[in-house]
Order: C-alpha cells, then structure tokens, then sequence
C-alpha cells in the first residue's frame, strides 16, 4: 500500500529474528563439513560423490542463516522465513494475538503444524495469531509485548 506522494507506507512495527544458537552452530558445522567432503571426494577418487559437499555447504548455510522477518503496517501483518516463504495477513481478519515466550518448543523453520496452523520459527519468543477463520500463524519475533499492543490496539 503507497501513501499519496508514492512513498510506501511506514512500518508500525519491524522485527527480523536470526536463529538462536544451537541452529547457527549446526548450520556452521554442516558449512565447515563440505570442503573436508569435498577433499576426502578427492582423495577417494570418487567424483560421483562430489554433490555431497555441495549440498551439505548450501544446506548448513540456510540453517545457519535462517531469519523471521515480521513487519507491520496500518492495514496488513507481513511475516516471512528467509524471505522465500511468505504470509501477508490483514489486520481487520485478526481474532486474537497471543504470545509464548518459550524458546523453540515447536522446532526451527516454516512449518506445517496440522489443519489451518502454520509457523515461522527460528527460537526465542514467539506470537501467535489466530484469524477470524480459524487458521493460526506462529512467528518468532524478538518483541511480543510490543507486536501484541500494536495489533490489539492498547498502549502500555
């Protein structure tokens, strides 16, 4: 949505989420593994292996690397992972916000977690917003409290 001048409207609220700890430090290891597998392919002489190293580097950076990005504006919630999966809710279709301030209960990543339930998690404090139509979205963002108060509408 553009304001009048053309300019885009201002965020109410901006939250992106790195990964706690223990995922960057797997993602790392996984990103540190690849040229060791890639020397031992080498060594070996097993050149049909050579994918091994290539996947386990581009997959131990995804985990490492992995964000949740939840931005607010007057009229719709955006949230994403890694901003390749993508929600865009509007604000009138929200029932109730609630938060869990558990770190990483429900796993890592854009997950589908049953019928109308759907999350983005990378750690740390999540949001829990259920639609008006039943579905609900789990996001980890750093401020809660905040995100609570600015799609409630109560000031504290």
């Amino acid at each position: 949505m553009a304001t009048p001048s053309g300019l885009p409207t201002p965020a109410l609220y901006y939250s992106r989420v790195r990964a706690t700890l223990v995922p960057r430090i797997v993602g790392y290891a996984m990103v540190a593994l690849g040229p060791v597998l890639f020397v031992l392919a080498i060594l070996k002489n097993t050149p049909e292996v050579l994918f091994v190293p290539l996947v386990t580097t581009t997959a131990g950076s995804f985990v490492a690397l992995m964000t949740v990005t939840v931005k607010v504006d007057q009229h719709n919630v955006m949230i994403a992972f890694c901003d390749i999966f993508k929600r865009t809710l509007p604000r009138d279709d929200i029932a109730t916000v609630t938060t869990d301030n558990a770190a990483g209960p429900s796993g890592y990543g854009f997950r589908y977690m049953g019928p109308g339930m759907v999350a983005y998690l990378v750690g740390g404090p999540e949001i829990n917003i259920e639609m008006k139509n039943r579905k609900t979205v789990l996001a980890s963002t750093n401020k809660p409290e905040t995100l609570i108060s600015i799609l409630t509408g109560s000031t504290s």
